[in-house]
């Protein structure tokens, strides 16, 4: 950090759902940002393709200014992703 001053970090968490379809497709649910879903040939594929998804989910929020938070959902994997302000 250049000028000395630390930047205030601030963490969200999104709880996502899994689903495994008659052809073993897996598709990942985030409740907290509706229209959040992707899907993978596996589990990790699916996780990878869900997490790229929150963060562009919450870009258009920010841009949007939509609020960013969590609900009371509790889902059955978490993701951890660093606000940027």
């Amino acid at each position: 950090n250049e000028g000395g001053a630390a930047m205030k970090q601030s963490y969200c968490e999104f709880f996502i759902d899994y689903y495994q379809d008659e052809d073993g497709v897996f598709t990942a649910v985030v409740p907290a940002l509706p229209g959040c879903i992707e899907s993978g040939k596996t589990l990790e594929d699916a996780y990878r393709h869900v997490k790229e998804a929150i963060e562009s989910c919450l870009e258009v929020r920010k841009e949007l200014k939509m609020p960013i938070g969590n609900d009371a959902y509790r889902g059955k994997n978490v993701y951890r992703v660093l606000l940027k302000t």
